[in-house]
């Protein structure tokens, strides 16, 4: 048999796992790759053959697909949620070829583009349908039993850190018995799970 090297992180599936289970490495990785992306393409941001929609349209098929990726096992805090809220204004400054020394506002870009901010809410609904879809099946109760189980032994002192569930719980602002409930009624419990987050 093989002796496998422990390590502090790893990527599998293109995914960066931790060995605390924090989530900001990968989401950080995830920016990273979608900002170079976006610079890849510079030379269809640079097109003024091109309309802006379907500039943006490009832009959420290439760009945003890649920091998405992974984004359903995501747990999200504050400081991942401005991160990503700020990529996405970095995103549409490139997009208008802008640079800092251009002074605008977060609220004169959107504006110019006629967009409002959706990155974040785009992550939220994605997080919460992969509930949503693991909460029903019932053939695969290994997943459930990850987001759902809690580790054995006493909690070292200090604020508990937030874990998957408590964004559930944070985004649809219902304790988890009627958000399990609304999941197995997919008529329309889910779809109220999915406009519950925030933009």
């Amino acid at each position: 048999g093989e002796i496998l090297e422990r390590v502090l992180e790893f990527v599998y599936l293109g995914s960066c796992k931790t060995a605390d289970g924090d989530c900001k490495t990968d989401i950080n990785r995830r920016i990273a790759r979608a900002k170079s992306k976006m610079i890849d393409l510079q030379n269809i941001w640079k097109d003024k053959d091109l309309s802006i929609p379907l500039k943006i349209r490009i832009m959420k098929a290439l760009v945003w697909t890649t920091l998405n990726y992974g984004a359903e096992g995501w747990t999200l805090k504050a400081e991942e949620r401005k991160k990503i809220m700020s990529a996405e204004i970095w995103f549409y400054q490139r997009l208008l070829n802008l640079t800092w020394r251009d002074r605008r506002t977060h609220v004169s870009i959107l504006k110019q583009l006629n967009v409002t901010r959706e990155l974040f809410g785009n992550i939220v609904k994605r997080k919460l349908t992969f509930f949503g879809h693991t909460i029903r099946n019932k053939n695969n109760r290994l997943v459930l039993d990850i987001i759902e189980g809690k580790i054995e032994g006493r909690r070292g002192r200090g604020r508990p850190r937030i874990c998957y569930m408590d964004n559930v719980r944070q985004w649809t602002e219902m304790k988890m018995g009627p958000v399990i409930q609304a999941c197995h009624d997919r008529q329309g419990g889910t779809r109220g799970l999915h406009t519950a987050g925030p933009s």
